[in-house]
């Protein structure tokens, strides 16, 4: 049975779409489903009854803000409001819904013990547990409060039309508060506006947006930005958030991504000191990881991606400093022999860790965007020398002639032979990978250089998409990476060493499966070598994933695994059409855009609506004309010429 989430930025409900609900989620063990007001679950959900036995809804709809479940003869709508939490249930028709009610903490909290009733007054009761409170409160039916062992259920017998609110602040005028989401959501649809010959893709193009906003949560104590996936990730992550602000970017929701990488750097400057960006922060506050090392130069490279699109002076002056010390921090694992600081990059495999590729690609980025920003501030620096140094390097060292391709890590042979079984044994594996690994391992040569490891992770692909990888070295690898070994049914495979795609993995992130984020950065390597058609075939495999699961939704795990809503599933559908295939390249603080279309061959008509960059909303639409490619572009509805 398919899932369904209902959220705002303080409430939020997880089930599935037959209206029942079952333990969800591997983070938390079955603890991911219900209904959360976080830091906290109320309760584990809810059970439908006629005539004192449960009834499953017969369909499920999704209309942007509240999900309405059809049930034999009657119907239930679920909302939840933005900036409180409550949940609120309509139910038209007659049924019995029972509410079962224990609070407990949500992940890293510590146990709340018995959940008890504080008052009973006709159809409101407030409950607690420890110093957290919440309340019910019905209309249109009678609730009756039946006591368990630790917590309590709440029984309400409906007659016709009636309602359930469950939180906090349940006296609100609800009707202007539920309209308003759905103004405001509409809001969100209109903003980049996608109409094409390719209706499939502009739906998903355009349902998707939903999803930032659904993934917004705003904690007390810890504050709002985008988290990174329901159900298993409903809180804050370095790695997701910056690649999760390049699709939202380009959705418009300019704000909430300053909004979400101040919220990390405030954290982060909390917790390390040092610039170093965290991993992950709890609903509770906990900051679990200190940060792997790539996610400091991703933030980096974000922040001057928000600036692209705001031309927020203010923003970037805010960031600036912390960035610096972030690079400091990055920078300060270099050790002799290479300038690839060694860390933990995005690939998290035990025995791969050391001077990456995802690393040392993302670094040199990072240098390029804090050596803009420097100019920005005209902030005296040597960073486009470090930046060059460390392309060179890539190519030089990282980049295997025997293979052919980039490794996935620079290492010293010792180093190699203490991570070999490690590697071989990884959970992660399939057999045929363990197999293929063995051989490989067994084939390296003893060296006194630093040595290429090139096991076919995703992130090898990362440096074919850069403008200083030579065109011989691009060709060679772009040809490699169409070879089957690359792919599953749904996309690109996150090993990618053997063919192993029909083996069965039992690790939930066993590397024969493929994920939205790589899949999407495959795409852009396509795209940016000029193979738009094959980069356009992978955004359609996220297209064909498009709301099998849940509704609006891309997830992580193709096709329907792991966390259903993910705020990354937007860079391949977003980011990499708009900027590798419209060719649209912000650029906010002079109030232009910089067009370069590649549309691919069965693409005949777009046009983009609403595109926010900076204050002005532009237009902008492409038509194949023969061998030419017509564009046109509005800004604030003035007609511009395209030079």
């Amino acid at each position: 049975m398919k899932n369904f989430v209902i959220a705002s930025n303080c409430a939020y409900v997880i089930g599935k779409q037959d209206g029942t609900f079952v333990p969800l989620g591997f983070h938390v063990e079955g603890k991911m489903s219900g209904i959360f007001a976080q830091p906290y679950r109320i309760s584990d959900g809810f059970r439908v009854l006629v005539n004192n036995e449960q009834v499953s809804a017969s369909a499920y709809t999704f209309d942007g803000s509240c999900g309405s479940f059809l049930y034999d003869g009657f119907n239930i709508k679920i909302s939840a409001l933005d900036n409180t939490p409550l949940v609120v249930i309509d139910v038209n028709g007659s049924c019995e819904v029972v509410l079962p009610i224990k609070i407990e903490s949500c992940w890293t909290g510590s146990d709340l013990g018995d959940t008890k009733l504080i008052s009973v007054d006709t159809n409101h009761i407030a409950f607690g547990a420890l110093d957290v409170s919440f309340e019910v409160l019905v209309e249109g039916a009678i609730a009756e409060v039946l006591p368990k062992d630790n917590f309590f259920e709440v029984k309400i017998k409906f007659e016709g039309v009636g309602r359930i609110l469950v939180g906090k602040s349940c006296d609100l005028d609800i009707e202007p508060l539920i309209k308003s989401q759905m103004e405001r959501r509409n809001n969100i649809l209109n903003m980049s506006h996608l109409v094409s010959s390719d209706a499939l893709f502009d739906d998903a193009f355009n349902g998707l947006k939903i999803t930032y906003d659904m993934l917004i949560q705003k904690i007390d104590g810890i504050g709002e930005g985008f988290t990174a996936g329901f159900p298993d990730f409903p809180w804050f992550f370095g790695c997701d958030s910056a690649y999760g602000v390049y699709g939202a970017l380009v959705a418009g929701q300019h704000e909430m991504c300053k909004q979400t990488l101040r919220l990390l750097r405030n954290i982060s400057l909390s917790h390390n000191g040092n610039g170093r960006v965290i991993h992950e922060v709890s609903p509770l506050g906990v900051v679990y990881g200190d940060g792997n090392l790539q996610e400091t130069p991703h933030f980096v490279c974000a922040v001057w991606e928000v600036y692209k699109w705001t031309g927020d002076k203010v923003f970037l002056q805010e960031m600036f400093e912390f960035c610096v010390m972030g690079m400091e921090w990055a920078g300060s694992f270099v050790e002799e022999g290479s300038l690839c600081p060694k860390g933990s990059g995005i690939v998290e495999v035990i025995g791969l860790s050391g001077r990456v590729i995802d690393i040392a690609v993302l670094m040199v980025d990072a240098y390029d965007a804090i050596g803009k920003m420097s100019d920005v501030f005209d902030v005296v620096h040597n960073y486009n020398i470090m930046r060059d140094n460390l392309a060179t390097e890539i190519v030089e060292k990282f980049y295997c002639k025997q293979q052919q391709f980039f490794g996935d890590i620079l290492c010293s042979y010792d180093e190699i032979m203490s991570n070999r079984d490690i590697l071989i044994n990884s959970i992660k594996n399939t057999n045929l990978l363990s197999k293929k690994m063995s051989e490989y391992f067994d084939e390296i040569i003893p060296s006194d250089e630093l040595i290429p490891v090139v096991l076919n992770n995703w992130v090898c692909v990362l440096p074919y998409a850069k403008s200083f990888v030579p065109q011989e070295i691009v060709s060679v690898g772009v040809s490699k990476m169409k070879e089957k070994r690359f792919f599953n049914d749904f996309g690109m495979k996150l090993g990618c060493m053997v063919d192993d795609k029909e083996e069965f993995g039992e690790d939930i992130y066993c590397l024969n499966k493929s994920m939205s984020i790589n899949t999407g950065v495959l795409a852009e390597v396509f795209a940016c070598n000029n193979d738009v058609d094959f980069a356009y075939s992978l955004l359609n495999k996220l297209v064909d994933c498009y709301g099998v699961d849940v509704p609006n939704c891309i997830s992580e795990i193709l096709p329907d695994d792991g966390c259903f809503m993910q705020l990354w599933s937007g860079y391949g559908i977003h980011n990499v059409y708009l900027r590798c295939i419209l060719g649209i390249e912000p650029d906010a603080p002079n109030g232009t855009l910089i067009l370069n279309p590649k549309l691919p061959s069965e693409l005949s008509f777009v046009k983009i609506e609403n595109l926010l960059v900076g204050e002005s909303l532009f237009d902008v639409s492409y038509k194949r004309v023969e061998s030419k490619i017509e564009v046109c572009v509005m800004k604030d509805g003035v007609l511009y010429d395209c030079l």
